[in-house]
């Protein structure tokens, strides 16, 4: 069972010596464990009797991954205050971590109904139904709760994702737009940013190419290297930096070649399989690997061929987008003392994905100038197919509601302008009006 990103409750607490359990909250935030363990020991040794330091008691043994005292300290909060919903949130946050999912479940159901208007009840509530696949239950709570609560951003973007597992794309696009109304209004861009880039992979990448390109060769089927991972050596004869996964290619696998490849990657104990994502009745678009030792992703591709040769690439569940770029060979491109299969010819393989211009450091979308590491082929890929346009666009407004959320300034705008090149959304030219209103621009921000 996945790991969900849960909202815990931390309450304002008033009893002598909770201060204790504030401190070591405030350290947990900063990432200083150390500190934060050395509070915890001391408020646990306090002993405490108000049900408001007690939900924060478990706020902070939940951040420390020690969730058992944490259902604890909620089990006594809730003998004290049984209606209390924030002790039912912490309880439900708890539960889980410890691995009592249907428990868990039902502490955060009762936490939602005893209060409609806890925005933490709802958000948990809905990530424990989706990880569940009972996405449609998950759907229906958060339209309620949006409802109820129509002023959050939050809610309104959970509503969103959750719409959009449902493949319930108009339901999906219109609780996106109101998570960015709601986020243009109350952003400050004149707080510090950050780049938005994830932390450089080192060598790990390259090691991790050459592992999973052995092991397809092992098994004889026809594949080359795609994406961020072919622009990224064909450009810079090197991998980017930051990236943490390898794009691959099956053009046409078979399903018996397909297995095969499944297989080989299940025996060797260097990769694990996700889970596929496909619905029942398709054929699944992409093989999902992690490396084990490194945490860098694998994904197989697995394009089709239609008749006149043209090359289809689908995501699958739950956008379904598709490209079809035109015909190429399997060819052979040296770097770093070998020989890696590639489209031939690859020039013709990467304008398709990323335009004529992809030999560049920066590109331009709808007059707005930003850097190739914001560009996402998922929204801006030229080869994408009329049909695909407006579900990449919801996914690209999910994507921007994350970046302005995480102070992502630069990645922001960049997101701006490939949304604006698909279509004139007043929600996010608003946004970008405000970016650009504070001096930001879709450059690499490293900050």
């Amino acid at each position: 069972m996945a790991r969900l990103r849960l909202d815990v409750r931390i309450v304002e607490a008033r009893e002598p010596g909770a201060t204790t359990i504030a401190e070591a909250l405030l350290h947990v935030q900063s990432g200083d464990r150390e500190a934060a363990m050395r509070g915890y020991r001391d408020a646990r040794a306090r002993g405490f009797a108000e049900v408001a330091s007690l939900v924060n008691l478990a706020a902070l043994a939940i951040g420390l991954d020690d969730p058992l005292p944490a259902i604890g300290f909620c089990g006594d909060a809730l003998r004290i205050s049984p209606s209390n919903p924030d002790a039912w949130v912490n309880l439900g946050v708890a539960r889980w971590h410890a691995g009592k999912h249907r428990e868990a479940a039902q502490a955060t159901l009762r936490a939602r109904a005893l209060a409609p208007r806890n925005e933490a009840a709802a958000i948990n509530a809905g990530l424990m139904l989706r990880s569940v696949r009972e996405d449609e239950r998950a759907a229906e709570l958060l339209r309620l709760a949006c409802t109820e609560v129509p002023s959050s951003p939050r809610l309104a973007l959970a509503h969103a994702e959750a719409a959009r597992a449902c493949m319930q794309h108009d339901r999906a696009r219109a609780a996106a737009l109101r998570a960015l109304a709601l986020l243009g209004a109350r952003i400050d861009p004149r707080q510090p940013g950050r780049s938005g880039l994830r932390p450089a992979a080192g060598a790990d990448v390259r090691a991790v190419l050459g592992a999973a390109c052995d092991v397809l060769d092992r098994t004889g089927v026809v594949y080359h290297l795609m994406a961020g991972t072919l622009l990224a050596i064909a450009k810079d004869g090197q991998l980017f930096p930051h990236d943490k996964d390898v794009d691959l290619a099956l053009p046409g696998i078979e399903d018996d070649a397909l297995q095969s490849v499944r297989a080989a990657f299940a025996d060797d104990p260097a990769f694990r399989m996700f889970p596929a994502t496909q619905r029942a009745g398709h054929r699944p678009t992409v093989v999902g690997l992690v490396h084990v030792a490194t945490a860098v992703g694998v994904d197989l591709m697995l394009p089709t061929r239609d008749p006149d040769g043209g090359v289809r690439n689908e995501t699958g569940w739950p956008d379904r987008l598709t490209s079809v770029l035109r015909p190429y060979a399997i060819g052979r491109l040296h770097w770093d003392g070998r020989d890696w299969p590639v489209p031939e010819p690859h020039a013709q393989y990467l304008a398709d994905m990323y335009g004529e211009d992809w030999r560049e450091q920066s590109t331009v979308a709808a007059g707005i100038r930003y850097d190739r590491c914001y560009s996402d082929t998922m929204l801006s890929n030229p080869s994408r197919t009329s049909e695909s346009v407006p579900r990449a666009v919801n996914l690209g407004l999910l994507r921007l509601a994350h970046a302005l959320q995480g102070r992502e300034w630069s990645k922001a705008v960049a997101y701006c302008a490939q949304l604006l090149a698909r279509e004139e959304l007043p929600e996010v030219r608003t946004v970008l009006d405000r970016l650009q209103a504070a001096g930001h621009d879709g450059m690499r921000f490293d900050g």
